[in-house]
């Protein structure tokens, strides 16, 4: 019997962030343009709160939308990418922590599918407490290729 896969704390922490910050960068930037467009003639100075919250409402946006779009990008292609095997070649640490038990590393991959040469990428990988076991240079893990871009991959 297959046991489904318990959810991945470091990805669940990069969807919540990814729309807690998206979805507070773009409450900011439309305060600051509502305080921008409506009171700019009522204030005495011109510019009150717009210096500081336009800015911030863009970055935070900024931030959120990419971490969005790389979890949500990376839940597709483990719903629809094509399964295939890789050798893992070097894994490289970048210093990044997530929700203090994992860490992000670039990974270079040999990918092998069936009935195409083998090829590589590099990607990153988001490495739980046992994944080091399973990411040594030489040994083969599973995959999921993009069937709209074969160079974009992710853990199967």
């Amino acid at each position: 019997m297959d046991l489904p896969t318990p959810p991945n704390p470091g990805r669940t922490t990069q969807l919540v962030l990814g729309a807690v910050f998206t979805g507070l960068g773009a409450l900011l930037l439309l305060a600051g343009l509502a305080q921008l467009l409506f009171f700019w003639n009522r204030t005495p100075r011109g510019l009150t709160i717009e210096p500081i919250v336009l800015p911030m409402g863009l970055i935070l946006t900024v931030v959120g939308a990419r971490f969005l779009v790389r979890e949500l990008g990376a839940r597709w292609l483990a719903k629809n990418g094509l399964d295939a095997q890789a050798e893992v070649l070097r894994v490289d640490h970048t210093g990044e922590v997530v929700d203090r038990q994992q860490v992000v590393c670039k990974v270079g991959l040999r990918v092998h599918m069936p009935g195409q040469p083998p090829y590589d990428v590099s990607i990153r990988w988001l490495m739980g407490p046992y994944d080091g076991l399973r990411l040594i240079p030489g040994k083969y893990v599973n995959v999921k290729v993009s069937p709209k871009d074969r160079m974009h991959v992710a853990p199967a």
